[in-house]
């Protein structure tokens, strides 16, 4: 019985994160369309290129900042309830949830490119808007979601100060990392490299994953 159970909650898990998988990056789109008056720009090859390197690289960070925070400060920011590994520190829904958002990235992006313009510090002002934006917004709308549809947090972070939900001290972790991680794709997308670099980010970090 024990086993079906888990099984079946197995299977509650997988259907809400591909349905998150379609619903998160489509009202992404339709409100990322509505910023850009109808000129969202969509080619596949980037898309799948930074859904791709969002994966692979924020399972890197989640795997080496939350232990170098619980080092120095004595408590890890997150702990990942569904489905989690490498000590709670990445969850295996990651393959659906990072390459979901790695698409709305895509999206946003464009609308912050229109809105700065030709700012020479347009990827220093992405940055900060994104780390912040990711964090109270998307992540207490997904842990809201997951809650909903599972029953549990999807990420639940130790420091209280948002219920729980995300924690403002994150936003400065986020912001390195969405400015380095704009970088690469920058210098990948602009040489229009093959699809073996899409292919190699998705199956390093399913290596990742499958070591947790």
């Amino acid at each position: 019985m024990h086993t079906i159970l888990g099984d079946l909650y197995f299977w509650r898990i997988l259907g809400a994160g591909l349905l998150f998988m379609l619903l998160f990056p489509s009202v992404s789109y339709f409100v990322n369309r509505r910023w850009c008056k109808g000129e969202l720009v969509i080619v596949r090859s980037e898309v799948m290129l930074l859904a791709a390197l969002v994966f692979v690289l924020a399972i890197i960070c989640e795997a080496t900042l939350n232990p170098l925070y619980e080092f120095f400060f004595g408590e890890k920011l997150w702990v990942y309830r569904v489905l989690p590994l490498h000590d709670g520190n990445v969850s295996a829904l990651a393959a659906l949830v990072w390459t979901s958002y790695g698409v709305h990235l895509y999206f946003l992006n464009q609308t912050l490119e229109r809105w700065l313009g030709d700012n020479p510090r347009r990827n220093h002002l992405k940055a900060m808007l994104i780390g912040a934006e990711a964090p109270l917004l998307w992540e207490v709308l997904g842990n809201g979601y997951f809650l909903l549809t599972v029953g549990e947090f999807y990420a639940y972070y130790l420091p209280g100060e948002l219920f729980h939900f995300t924690s403002v001290r994150v936003i400065p972790l986020y912001m390195l990392c969405i400015f380095l991680g704009l970088q690469v794709y920058e210098h990948l997308r602009t040489r229009a490299l093959g699809w073996e670099w899409t292919a190699g980010c998705f199956a390093s970090g399913t290596v990742i994953l499958g070591l947790g």
